[in-house]
Parts: C-alpha cells; structure tokens; sequence
C-alpha cells in the first residue's frame, strides 16, 4: 500500500509537470526586436496560471504574474536604457528565454492594402536602396496575411529582421518611412508592415464598430456578412444549375486531347479570349539558378474558367468550377521541384462552355513579379457551335466575399494578436477598395483611428495616411462626380480627427496603374509630418489648404493654410506617366492655359462645370469665373486624375477640395 501511494506521488508530480506551460513571450517578441522607448513599455506572453514572470532589458525590470488564463502583462520603462543591442530575458518559474539583438528605439505600424504592401523590389529605385544601403538599426516586422471570423491571440508573423535585404518583399513606403525617422532621430526604428492588397476599411475594424456606424453603412456591412453565410448554398445550387445547363445544352468539357502542336499556337489577346469550348495558354519563363531554386506561382484574376495548370508538362494544379466561382482570383503555387535553370513552359487547359473572356495574369518567381510581363500565346482545343441562347442562359454566381473584404477579418487576424504592443504610431495607406463608398469611409476613419487607439492603448496615438493618388485616364471636360475624387475628400475631412495627418499624392499617381512606383515621396511626405508633430523636429509637412472662398466681380479668391514661405505654380511637364513599369507616357494636354495654374474648375448655376483659368497673387489664389453664369462652387484637382499643379514654397502639393460659394 505504501509503495501504490508512493506511485500515486510520483504520478501525480509527473502529470502537474507535463500540464505546466513554460513561459513564453509573444509571438512579436523575437531576436532582433525593437521596443518602443518610454516609461511604460508593454511587454506580455503565456505561463500558468497564477506564475510570476519577470522582464529585463539592460537594467530595466519589471514583474507581472499570468492571470487565470495564463496570460501574463507587465510595463517596462525604457526611458533610460540605450539603443542596444541588448539582450531581453524573460524569466518564469521553471524555465527563462533569452531574446538576443534587442533595440530601443521608435516603432510605427503599418497598414492598408496594395500600395503599403508593395515591395521596395519593386519600387523605383528599389533595388538600388537594397543593394547599397546597410543599416541594422532598421528593423521589420511583416504580419502574415489572415482573416478570420474570430479575434486570434496567436500572431502569424515572420520574426523581426534587419530591414536590408528582408524588407525586399516588404513595403517600401513603410521602408522609406522609417529610413527618414533614423536619419533624423538618430536611434533605432522598426515598423511592423500589417496589409493585405485590395483590403477594405471595414476589414479592419472592430465587430462593435455595426452599432455605431450610419443606417446605411450599417446595411452594407451587414449585407457582406449574410452574402458570406449564404454562400455556401448559393454555390451548391450554382454547380446543379451548370451541370443542368450543360446536359441540356450538350456542352460538357470532353477528354483533353493533349498539348496543340506548334503550329496550332498564335499570340493570345488576354482581353478577349475564346470561349465556347476548351482551349490552352501557355508562356515561356527565363529562370536564372535563384529563381528556379524557390517556388513560383500563378495568380489569374477575372478568371471563371476552372482547369489545369502544367509546368515543363507536368500536372501542378486543377481549378475546379466551385474554385473559380468562389474567387475573383485564382492562384496556384508551383513548387521549385517543377522548375529549372534557362526555359521553362507554363501551360494552362481552360473549359469555358459559353462565351468569351478575359484574363489578367500575374506571375511570380522566388525574387518577385516577373516584369515586363510575359508573352502568351492561345490554341483552342475544341469549340461547340455558336447558340446565343446557351451562352445567355449560362448560370451566374457572385463570388464569395473575400477575407480581405469582409468586415472584422482582418482585425481579428492581424491586428487583435497584436494587441498591447506599444506603438509611436501608425501611417495607413487604403482607400482604392472603398472608392465607391466614399460617403461612408470617413466614419469607418474616425473608427478605426479610435478603436487602434483604444486597442494599443494609447489616446493619442499618431495616425497618418496617404491620401489616393491621381489614377486612371484624364479628361477632356471637368467631370460631373469622380470616385478617386469623392473618397480623396473623404480622407481630407478625416483630419478633423486629432493627431492625425495626410500626405497628398496628388502628383505621384500614374495613369495606367494603380500601384505608383514612386513609394519613397510617400514615405518622406508621412515622415515629415511625423518628425514636425510627434518629435518635435519643426518643418514643413503639409501642403496649401484652402480655408475660404470670396466671389467678387466674377473673380474668386482662395485663401489657404500651409503656405509654408508662399504658393508656387510649379511648372508643368511635357508629358504624364502612364505606367512607368513599362516606361509608357503621353501628352500632357492643358486646360486652362490662360492661366499659370492648372486643375481648377467652376461650376455654373446650371450645374455645369467649366475648367476654370487661375493665377497666384501674393498669398491667394484668384481664379476666372467668367466661364460661367451664376457659379456657385469651386473645385481644384476634383477629378480621379487630375492636372494640376499648385505648390507651396517647401514643395508639399496643395490639398483637392470642393467648395460652395457664399
């Protein structure tokens, strides 16, 4: 009996043993960290329950004990410790991690979608930066793409790295952000890259933000919501309808007869691609040793066309009907076990059963974007016969809302595990997806700024963004109503919000893409706003503003704020870029020329708009309405992609406004 007892000790010192969780820091907690210099530093992880857990940095501690979850918070003051490096040491009951290559310095998130998430590779002069600068005191924190339904407390996340060469990938505005804050502050700066291109703002919101938002807003997120919890059905019934509709229509895909010969290929069109049976695509791809030594992939936006994807003949990937329907995009990985140094052919076996389409494709390899984009060329397999009736009858389906478009996903994804790490700010660059909902972005602004606030646990915490930048085709005549425009103002009023700021990129844009080369003007212009504002480093970081507007004898005169030494009417180029990816510009036509000012526009008391002539005198500007009768508003660079070229003496673009008159 006595030996059974002495068992049941044992056993029982065993188990407690196995079920005791080791302590451990968060996951942003990492070798070659950097903490945000101040008196009260978060600093938090898991133990269990009731365990105390000390944190020291240099000559800094500090104590907490893991709460009844086993969650474990303290606040560490670095005021006075150095920059480091430094080695952090988190001690528990039972175990102690020691976290090496640690800094002190300023920490930014950064968030948004493509135009943040955008590479420094790809960047001018990207490669440049990464090539010839060193600097470890530049540190990175890329957050892993997720959407979930649910808050997460695990963060998916790369580990904190020096900044050349892991940033890259990475975002460059962030890159060029934080670059301009270390050469002016001169200690060390790491920003945490959180953005998912093609995001909404509603993503990155809060669940409790539907109860604060307008009616309609309210309606719209909600509608996205039941659009995700019906999908499931709606696509089970769409599948039934197309096997339906092929069986009546006899337009079943056949067996593949294989690769076409050679001679059967012809140079594709990928806005206008057969349909009406079943046809391939294929490319060839140049790889060097490093390419081919990582994985590539194939992203097809538009798609709707389920298939087959070959590398070098072999069978990488098939893309059923439900994949196409549930995705507005359709990728495919293709593992380095399929690729090879010099030629490699990607071949894509597409069933379209009606009608015609279009493709957009993008193709990677382990070092980015292959830029220019590739060659296709198009063999068509089989066609049915032409019946009108079978191509209009074809069933239809929405495609499932996308994580990254769903209200809450993001937040609870990338941002809720985040959660307390102190922050100096955030700089924020969105607003492309929510262009057509430009009448609600600035309450979903005024919720996000409050609800990170909230979240870091900072009231004033510095928020800045990146105001649209000019984009799409130019106009002849001054439009009537322009999204870009409409949501551009939408970020402008968001400024009412304290301790935020825009930087206007009014003239970085290209017409012909939407994702700018350009990211280190972003990155200087949100910079120069966080050195004056938050550090004290006094500068000019705003561009002219217009306050008022005063209508006398068919003249209007515009007063302004941030004049910064006066205004300037910089001189105009000869030409516009259409996408400097491909070296592409055009004519830069004007439409005002009796004036040295350029972008603004009258409208009339028929509703009309005229573009309007404008010039500078002393620190107004006075514009013509002479154009037209009984005008009753003012706009300047109201249009999604505007010529326009006001300035003040610092070089900051003036703000896009629209204005009635008095």
């Amino acid at each position: 009996m006595k030996k059974l007892s002495s068992l049941f000790v044992i056993m029982a010192l065993f188990v407690s043993g196995v079920l005791r969780a080791d302590v451990k820091p968060a996951e942003i907690f990492t070798d070659r960290a950097v903490l945000q210099r101040g008196p009260a530093t978060a600093v938090f992880g898991t133990a269990d329950a009731g365990e105390s857990v000390t944190v020291s940095v240099a000559a800094a501690t500090a104590k907490a004990v893991a709460d009844a979850d086993g969650r474990w918070l303290l606040r560490i003051n670095l005021n006075d410790v150095g920059p480091g490096p430094h080695s952090m040491t988190v001690k528990g009951a039972k175990n102690e991690i020691v976290l090496q290559d640690i800094l002190v310095g300023q920490v930014w998130l950064c968030s948004g979608q493509s135009n943040m998430q955008f590479g420094l590779v790809s960047a001018l002069g990207g490669r440049d930066e990464i090539r010839n600068v060193t600097n470890d005191r530049l540190r990175t924190f890329n957050v892993s793409c997720v959407g979930v339904p649910e808050a997460a407390t695990v963060l998916r996340g790369s580990g904190w790295l020096h900044t050349i060469p892991a940033n890259g990938s990475r975002t460059a505005v962030g890159y060029y952000f934080a670059r301009e804050l270390q050469r002016e502050l001169n200690e060390p700066v790491g920003y945490i890259n959180a953005s998912w291109g093609g995001s909404s703002i509603e993503s990155w919101l809060q669940p409790e933000t539907t109860a604060v938002l307008s009616a309609d807003a309210r309606a719209d997120w909600e509608k996205i919501l039941d659009d995700l919890a019906q999908y499931p059905a709606r696509l089970e019934q769409f599948q039934q309808d197309v096997a339906a509709w092929e069986k009546q229509y006899e337009r079943a895909d056949r067996e593949s007869t294989g690769v076409p010969a050679d001679e059967a290929w012809q140079a594709a069109n990928l806005n206008k691609l057969p349909g009406n049976g079943a046809g391939w695509l294929r490319t060839v791809l140049e790889l060097s040793e490093k390419e081919a030594a990582g994985s590539a992939s194939l992203n097809m936006r538009y798609s709707g066309v389920p298939g087959k994807l070959y590398c070098n003949g072999q069978l990488v990937r098939e893309h059923s009907l439900a994949t196409i329907a549930t995705n507005v995009s359709t990728w495919a990985g293709i593992d380095k076990k399929y690729l090879q140094p010099g030629k490699n052919v990607i071949a894509y076996r597409y069933f379209r059963p009606a009608g015609d389409f279009r493709l957009n494709i993008e193709l990677r390899t382990a070092t980015g974007v292959v830029k220019p984009k590739p060659t296709w060329e198009h063999s068509m397999e089989y066609r049915f016969a032409a019946n009108a009736e079978a191509d209009k009858s074809y069933p239809k389906i929405a495609t499932r809302p996308v994580s990254n478009k769903t209200p809450t996903y993001l937040y609870n994804g990338m941002i809720a595990p985040l959660k307390p790490y102190t922050l100096a700010g955030v700089i924020w660059y969105q607003g492309e997806t929510n262009a057509g909902k430009a009448r609600w972005y600035l309450e979903h602004t005024e919720q996000l700024v409050s609800q990170w606030r909230e979240h870091f646990k900072h009231e004033t915490l510095p928020f800045y963004w990146c105001q649209l930048a000019n984009y799409m085709a130019k106009v002849d005549k001054p439009s009537a109503s322009c999204a870009w425009a409409d949501l551009r103002g939408a970020q402008t009023a968001a400024q009412r919000i304290p301790h935020t700021g825009q930087a206007v990129l009014i003239d970085v844009g290209e017409s012909g893409d939407i994702h700018p080369l350009d990211k280190e003007t972003p990155g200087k212009r949100l910079a120069a706003m966080a050195l004056n504002d938050v550090y004290g480093k006094k500068r000019p970081s705003r561009g002219p503003q217009a306050t008022s507007v005063a209508l006398v004898d068919g003249k209007i005169a515009v007063s302004f704020a941030n004049l910064e030494g006066g205004l300037v009417a910089r001189e105009l180029p000869a030409q516009y870029p259409v996408a400097l990816v491909d070296n592409r510009f055009a004519d830069l036509k004007r439409n005002a020329p009796g004036g040295t000012l350029e972008g603004f526009a009258v409208q009339g008391g028929d509703g009309q708009w005229q573009w309007a002539d404008a010039v500078i005198v002393g620190n107004q500007v006075i514009v013509d309405a002479g154009k037209v009768t009984a005008p009753k508003a003012l706009a300047y660079g109201w249009e999604n992609n505007p010529t326009c070229n006001l300035y003040n003496k610092a070089g900051f673009p003036a703000v896009p406004f629209k204005m009635a008159l008095p």
